[in-house]
């Protein structure tokens, strides 16, 4: 078996095994920060979903909250919304504004995420030129294990 078989190409970082690194508290959007997300505990499917996709709250007790609040919040409002009436009515007037904050955030999440957990850092030390800071190409790395 060659050399070039067992090695990973150079252009795949490899991947480490384990929980994802939290990101800083700086990097957190509004609707992460505690300002924002303990009040909303009242507005049904906005707290258990923020928590859920949450990369700063990745607690196993506050998760099993947040899954059991949705839930139970679900069914509620399944049930409430079968009986109909003024019952129902009152369920969704409850319900639409952690509906409307959960599209919102989730929204801005999808759109900014990258952006947020991903910040540009650049790498190359200050008055150092792009030819020697910039990667090499497969072709030139193969040409080079192949004079070895």
């Amino acid at each position: 078996m060659s050399q070039e078989n067992r090695e990973s190409p150079p252009d795949q970082p490899e991947r480490e095994e384990g929980p994802s690194p939290v990101p800083p508290d700086e990097l957190r959007p509004w609707y992460y920060q505690y300002w924002f997300l303990h009040p909303m505990i009242v507005f049904w499917p906005l707290w258990p979903v923020l928590i859920i996709r949450s990369p700063w709250h990745n607690g196993l007790i506050v998760g099993a909250l947040a899954w059991a609040w949705l839930i139970i919040g679900g069914y509620l409002a399944f049930v409430r919304l079968q009986v109909g009436g003024t019952v129902a009515l009152s369920t969704v007037a409850i319900a639409a504004p952690g509906l409307l904050f959960t599209v919102i955030t989730q929204t801005h999440w999808i759109i900014n995420r990258r952006r947020i957990l991903n910040p540009p850092t650049d790498s190359r030390a200050p008055g150092t030129p792009d030819e020697v800071a910039a990667p090499r190409s497969r072709r030139s790395m193969r040409r080079r294990r192949r004079r070895r």
